[in-house]
């Protein structure tokens, strides 16, 4: 089977049939000050944002609670805030309302589990009928501290323009967007041993704050993945945080024994270490051993985290533990190579000087405690390799030998190439385990 750590990026089209409301009295508000103003009434449906593939939510704190939303026209005048009253006894993926609105273009500010006092007391940002609209709403910035509380409504944004023409039957969508991105780990065991996990480990946004109101270009085209960035990590230690520690049974030959854990985490982007990936530590205890750190670097598709996304992760632990031996023969008066980095999925090494190579994977049977030999035994292990050298730094491009090992030889031109190595175990009776590695390779 494939050990790739592979990431979904989905976001939530969230329907529901709600009674529709009538349009109550006419609202008496100033209209635009040139051309024909009149009531119109207007159905407005309010919803999370819908792009991606559909998907339902699964949990109350990800649907809406309570919701407003201010009309601000095309002078910047507040000319209407509307509201859910009386505030709702459920949870809705959507609702569906009347009003009553002059004719005209409005910029609307929508909100969903934010109310506008604490609005207000978060950013200063207050929306009043027949002032001038709070423009410090464009700029203002949100405080979302990890770990977000379970059980604790995930706050929503919007903001879209429209235009009431007063025709008949005339909708608007308005669209709010989850401030948070859902993270859903699912672990599984594949290994012979009962393994308890004891902490998960992401690097995380070093800022507890974000944009008040969502960027629609990154939404729909992916985040500027170039903007410099700082990191901190965040820890889920399951036996304190959630009820207990889980406990993954050990492989019955069937099915492995699984897990979740879904959480939230703020926007982020992966570019604050030399690999461009997140970065993920996950700490366990096989049975009858010690707790041990595993890392992993998620797909490197995975650039950035945007609010709203859905990025799931499958974390497959096995018996068998991959990693990677270097030695380094530059001339006399040459300096080492130096690993700076080293994870269960990929490492970078540093070089201050020319000469050559040999990289050499290893492949360790950790229930049986033995190293696997290449391309003989069973179970056994092969790999093939995929260089990219952009910059030119090698004078002799990696490659495989006949006995296994990886050679090359780095040059004087300063640069970064990396090789992408797949790796397969085999073993007589059961599917294949194919894991990747990236060997970054850096000359100074």
């Amino acid at each position: 089977m494939t050990r790739n750590i592979t990431i979904y990026l989905l976001s939530a089209l969230l329907i529901l049939a709600i009674p529709l409301a009538s349009c109550s009295d006419p609202v008496q508000i100033e209209g635009e000050s040139n051309g024909e103003v009149r009531e119109a009434c207007v159905t407005v449906v309010i919803g999370t944002r819908a792009t991606g593939v559909p998907e339902g939510a699964q949990a109350d704190v990800e649907k809406i609670h309570t919701w407003w939303v201010a009309f601000v026209d095309k002078d910047g005048i507040v000319r209407h805030v509307e509201s859910r009253s009386p505030l709702l006894t459920t949870y809705v993926e959507q609702e569906r309302i009347e009003i009553n609105v002059p004719t005209g273009t409005y910029t609307l500010y929508a909100f969903a589990n934010i109310t506008p006092e604490a609005l207000k007391a978060e950013t200063g940002v207050e929306f009043i009928v027949g002032s001038t609209y709070p423009s410090a709403v464009e700029t203002a910035e949100y405080t979302l501290v990890q770990h977000w509380a379970s059980g604790t409504d995930l706050p929503m944004s919007g903001k879209q323009q429209v235009t009431v023409t007063g025709r008949a039957n005339e909708v608007f969508s308005i669209e709010v967007v989850r401030m948070l991105a859902k993270m859903d780990v699912r672990f599984a065991n594949e290994s012979r041993k009962q393994v308890t996990i004891n902490s998960l480990k992401l690097s995380q946004s070093a800022t507890d704050k974000v944009p008040l109101l969502p960027d629609y270009t990154y939404l729909e085209s992916g985040w500027d993945t170039d903007v410099p960035c700082t990191a901190r990590e965040y820890l889920r230690t399951y036996s304190s945080l959630l009820a207990a520690a889980p406990v993954l049974g050990a492989y019955d030959g069937v099915s492995a024994k699984g897990y979740y854990d879904i959480f939230y985490v703020r926007e982020s982007h992966a570019n604050y270490n030399v690999t461009g990936r997140y970065l993920m530590a996950v700490n366990i205890t096989r049975e009858g051993g010690n707790p041990e750190d595993l890392l992993f670097a998620l797909t490197r598709d995975l650039r950035s985290i945007y609010r709203n996304d859905h990025i799931v992760i499958p974390v497959i632990l096995s018996d068998y533990q991959v990693s990677l031996d270097v030695n380094f023969y530059p001339p006399i008066g040459g300096y080492p190579a130096v690993i700076t980095e080293e994870s269960d999925e990929g490492f970078y090494c540093k070089f201050g000087t020319e000469g050559d190579f040999e990289i050499y994977p290893k492949v360790e049977d950790t229930y049986n405690g033995y190293v696997l030999l290449y391309g003989t035994g069973d179970p056994k292990f092969t790999y093939t390799i995929s260089v990219s050298d952009p910059e030119d730094i090698f004078t002799t491009k990696p490659a495989v030998t006949p006995s296994g090992e990886m050679l090359g030889c780095i040059g004087n031109t300063p640069g970064k190439a990396y090789v992408d190595v797949k790796i397969t175990v085999s073993r007589t009776g059961v599917t294949d385990q194919i894991y990747d590695r990236r060997i970054y390779i850096i000359r100074e």
